[in-house]
């Protein structure tokens, strides 16, 4: 499946980028949490993956798993959606401040983008 191969490898971009430049990755965060479309780009996008994701499972090897990955993308965007704007705002901006512990996060990240990866290049 396109979408899973295509998600994999913008985690896996993200994995590295989090390995290699911790702390431009964090001032990343800071930049993108202060712009007005932050918390509304960051619902849409993930209820709009969930959804793809739970509607095309079946066309996976492992359907069960991206039905669950879709579930829990839009979970998350109505999560976000219920603690607001500014609570959104205001953990981003607490994560950032983790700093050059990103880099541990981004081996997580490089790890889960090859999993994801894999599913998508045995999807049927």
């Amino acid at each position: 499946m396109f979408l899973l191969l295509a998600f994999g490898t913008v985690m896996l971009g993200f994995g590295c980028y989090m390995c290699a430049q911790p702390i431009r990755f964090s001032n990343g965060i800071i930049w993108f949490g202060e712009r007005k479309w932050f918390h509304l780009f960051e619902i849409v996008s993930r209820f709009i993956l969930g959804v793809f994701f739970i509607l095309f499972s079946d066309k996976t090897a492992y359907p069960l798993f991206v039905n669950s990955l879709g579930g829990l993308l839009c979970f998350v965007s109505l999560f976000l959606v219920a603690i607001g704007s500014n609570r959104h705002k205001r953990f981003a901006l607490l994560v950032a401040k983790i700093g050059k512990n990103f880099r541990y996060f981004g081996l997580i990240a490089i790890s889960c983008g090859a999993i994801i990866v894999s599913l998508g290049l045995m999807s049927k």
